[in-house]
């Protein structure tokens, strides 16, 4: 007798489907319906990010240098022959190149920390930077030491008048003659010989210093501080009437370019001049939106005969002014492509960041690519922006809480920049710290979220009993990970713990020994937790908390999984 399966029915039958998710390799999606998500999209990201197969845990952040004593507005990298780092702090300057307690600092006496930072090289192989912050008289780096000389024509002075502030300069020269000062401050130094150096350090009140000449002065040198520094030529930007009133720098076609507060006006020096006398382009005639300028930078296109820069400035009214050309003295040799509107910019001056040879521009619609921008009317740009995946919450989140809006949470960031290929941030705090290290953030877990796509597994409204999730994923040394199901659009955080490897300090090449050092994380693991929710939709939710040591990383990457569920409601 030939032996027969036994026929399904409502006993034998199976009463738990599995189905599979897998990571939302898609990234955090807020611009298409919850119950229609695709299945490598995210409802939630925090801390985690979509790399090509997997989503990984971001790594810590170390305190790197303290003590800055205020808001850290702006880290400047300085890459030259010795390759520097500086942060800027309420009225001051530090070195911080060398990490820990800062020390003096560089500069002082500074009416803001938020700078506009332009490194420039001309042709001998110098490399400056070049600052303007729209309040101070814009101060310049030679690679040595921030020499800021406030006069002109100082090879042999001449009387003029300087805008002062309310802390400590010295003025020093060679030479027989004198210099009487009125005005924000009243006293005098008399010169006591052609090859004499002679100084007075002086604190003036806010205002203009009046600066009368008489006799032979040479080398003469008014500069920030109690001490007299080497002379170095004057460091001033003329023929603008105020140059502290220049709020945005950028290089282009072997000139330093600035923005002027509250005008349509753009300055430029001399080819190859890092100071020295600017001349004005007004840029207002070509601006159909009203507004002021506020920021410029540089992008590249390509063209018939390869690739040709172009100048961009961008309006506080989202226009976006575009031309090309090294001189806009000849006209042979400037012209305007064209201009285009965008919604308004994000970041003032630091609303442009260069992305390649693309120029991504931060604005209430997004942060949309310029090459982008030119292809479509505002009312599209929208989707061709970078965040176009996440619009709604961009714009509600622009509303709601200006420029300050970020998925990777826990970060205390004002500002960034990168140096020695290292991602550094300043904090309100005081301190500047570096990202994307160690595996905790500053003694802190780091505490990274994910919901993955939202499902109905093609059963409709019809109620879903989850009962087990199962995960793979790579959970490194001092990584605990969690996981869970979320039901119907509403996240839970989970509870049941996947995993508590070790907490043990990852190996690193070179000093670790072989067969018993562990790797952090490096293979697939396959884990399963229980997963109780009833819901028409479900969603894979996992939690990695990271508190390892300060030393190496800790791997937690989700790569997919399944879910084990009853159809209908718990009995």
């Amino acid at each position: 007798m030939t032996r027969r399966p036994v026929p399904q029915n409502g006993r034998t039958g199976r009463v738990s489907p599995s189905k599979d998710w897998i990571a939302p390799i898609g990234g955090w999606r807020t611009d298409v319906e919850m119950a229609d998500m695709p299945a490598d999209a995210a409802f939630q990201l925090d801390n985690f990010f979509p790399e090509a197969n997997r989503v990984r845990a971001r790594y810590g952040f170390l305190a790197f240098a303290t003590g800055l004593g205020a808001d850290v507005q702006t880290v400047i990298p300085y890459s030259g022959v010795g390759n520097r780092l500086f942060a800027a702090a309420g009225d001051k300057i530090f070195d911080v190149t060398a990490g820990g307690a800062v020390g003096a600092p560089v500069v002082s006496g500074m009416a803001s920390a938020h700078w506009s930072v332009q490194q420039y090289t001309n042709p001998a192989g110098q490399e400056f930077l070049r600052l303007v912050n729209g309040l101070d008289t814009p101060l310049l780096f030679n690679g040595t030491a921030w020499t800021n000389n406030f006069l002109v024509g100082t090879a042999t002075l001449a009387t003029q008048n300087v805008a002062v502030r309310n802390t400590a300069y010295t003025l020093s020269f060679f030479g027989t003659g004198s210099v009487a000062l009125s005005g924000a401050f009243t006293g005098s130094l008399s010169g006591t010989g052609v090859a004499n150096r002679v100084s007075l350090t002086f604190t003036p009140a806010a205002g203009t210093l009046v600066v009368t000449v008489s006799g032979t002065v040479t080398n003469a040198q008014l500069e920030k501080g109690s001490v007299a520094t080497p002379y170095v030529p004057s460091t001033m930007i003329t023929g603008i009437p105020d140059a502290s009133l220049l709020i945005a720098v950028t290089a282009y076609r072997s000139r330093l370019w600035f923005i002027e507060k509250n005008s349509t006006n753009v300055w430029y020096l001399a080819t190859d001049a890092v100071s020295g006398a600017a001349t004005v382009l007004p840029v207002g005639g070509n601006m159909k939106y009203g507004g002021t300028l506020i920021a410029i930078n540089v992008w590249t296109i390509s063209v018939s005969t390869g690739l040709q820069q172009c100048l961009v400035l961008i309006s506080s009214e989202g226009e976006v002014i575009v031309f090309q050309g090294s001189d806009p003295s000849s006209a042979s040799n400037w012209g305007l492509i064209g201009t285009f509107k965008l919604g308004r910019p994000l970041g003032t001056d630091r609303c442009l960041l260069s992305v390649g040879a693309d120029l991504a521009i931060m604005t209430t619609d997004g942060i949309v690519p310029i090459t982008k921008a030119v292809q479509l009317d505002r009312g599209a740009t929208s989707l061709g922006a970078i965040t176009a995946k996440i619009g709604p919450t961009w714009r509600e989140t622009v509303a709601a809480a200006g420029t300050t809006w970020c998925r990777f949470v826990g970060m205390p960031a004002s500002c960034w920049a990168t140096w020695q290929d290292r991602l550094f941030f300043g904090a309100g705090d005081g301190t500047v710290y570096e990202a994307e290290v160690g595996a905790n953030d500053n003694g802190v877990a780091i505490d990274a979220l994910m919901v993955g796509a939202w499902s109905r597994y093609g059963d409709g409204l019809s109620t879903k009993l989850s009962k087990l999730i199962g995960v793979t994923a790579q959970i490194g040394v001092s990584t605990l990970m969690y996981a869970g199901i979320s039901v119907d659009y509403q996240t839970k955080i989970p509870t049941a713990l996947l995993s508590s490897v070790e907490n043990n300090a990852a190996a690193k090449w070179g000093t670790a020994v072989w067969g018993v050092a562990k790797f952090p994380g490096i293979s697939l693991v396959r884990k399963f937790a229980s997963a109780g929710g009833a819901g028409s939709a479900l969603a894979p939710t996992i939690r990695a908390l990271i508190s390892g040591s300060s030393g190496s990383v800790s791997e937690a990457a989700v790569v997919g999984g399944s879910v084990l569920y009853e159809k209908g409601t718990p009995i």
